[in-house]
């Protein structure tokens, strides 16, 4: 009976040593942070993007002995708030910054923060045209149809980038690249917001400066086909063909856009 219970014993025994054992492993593992929608992990060295001019992001720490010490290398570019629970990383100027993340067990990361202008990107997928004029032959309409093409900023495979650079998000600097691969042009924009009357759907209105260009008015919108909603950037060129065309009503120039902002 007493080597039934001493066996019993030594059993039990091994499975906690065993447990314990586990335990302390899972104590080793990296910290990581991992975004509040649970789709972005963080690991050691990675670098974290913080668009200025916004409230932050928020991150859970995972990994360690879940004992945490931060540490914020760059108190001029980020603060960092920690409850417990989330740690909320909120910008204060552009630039890099660094936070390191230990746990009494000896685990460490570090992750590198990147604050910067917000920026949204577009690709052109695609190029429309409309020219409307009840008197205009049909060579005029192809001609003018034709030089808006060649005169147009941006061709297929071109793209062009919005960087917000002030604290309202209403105005800052543009790059535009014609085609893809070919050199940039680039100046400064101001943004204005309005809806379409119609459709209710916001319209953001964009006066571009570039070196070599009178200024440039584009309208961004929203269109929706066969269940699908796009973007276009769309360009009134009507004034441009109008005093040699007298018979032009309209003309415009669609690009119609994939948004390929880094996010």
């Amino acid at each position: 009976m007493k080597r039934n219970l001493l066996s019993s014993l030594i059993v039990i025994t091994n499975i906690l040593f065993t447990v314990f054992l586990t335990s302390c492993g899972e104590s080793y593992a990296p910290i990581t942070l991992v975004s509040s929608d649970g789709k972005t992990h963080i690991t050691n060295n990675d670098t974290i993007y913080i668009d200025a001019f916004t409230e932050g992001m928020d991150f859970s720490i995972r990994g360690g002995d879940g004992k945490y010490v931060l540490e914020n290398q760059n108190r001029d570019i980020v603060r960092y708030e920690y409850n417990g629970e989330k740690v909320s990383l909120i910008p204060l100027k552009i630039g890099y910054g660094s936070l390191r993340i230990t746990d009494y067990e000896k685990n460490e990361s570090r992750f590198i923060i990147n604050v910067k202008n917000q920026a949204r990107i577009f690709h052109v997928n695609n190029i429309s045209t409309e020219v409307l004029g009840g008197d205009l032959t049909q060579n005029e309409t192809k001609v003018i149809e034709e030089n808006i093409i060649e005169s147009a900023i941006m061709k297929v495979s071109g793209s062009i980038e919005f960087t917000y650079t002030v604290e309202e998000m209403n105005g800052g600097n543009v790059t535009i690249y014609q085609q893809e691969g070919g050199n940039a042009v680039t100046g400064i924009f101001s943004q204005n917001e309005s809806f379409d009357s119609e459709s209710g759907n916001k319209i953001l209105s964009f006066e571009i400066s570039l070196a070599g260009y009178n200024k440039i008015k584009m309208d961004l919108i929203e269109k929706t086909e066969n269940n699908y909603t796009y973007k276009v950037l769309r360009h009134d060129v009507t004034e441009t063909y109008q005093s040699q065309y007298p018979k032009l009503e309209k003309a415009t120039i669609e690009y119609i856009l994939a948004d390929t902002t880094d996010n």
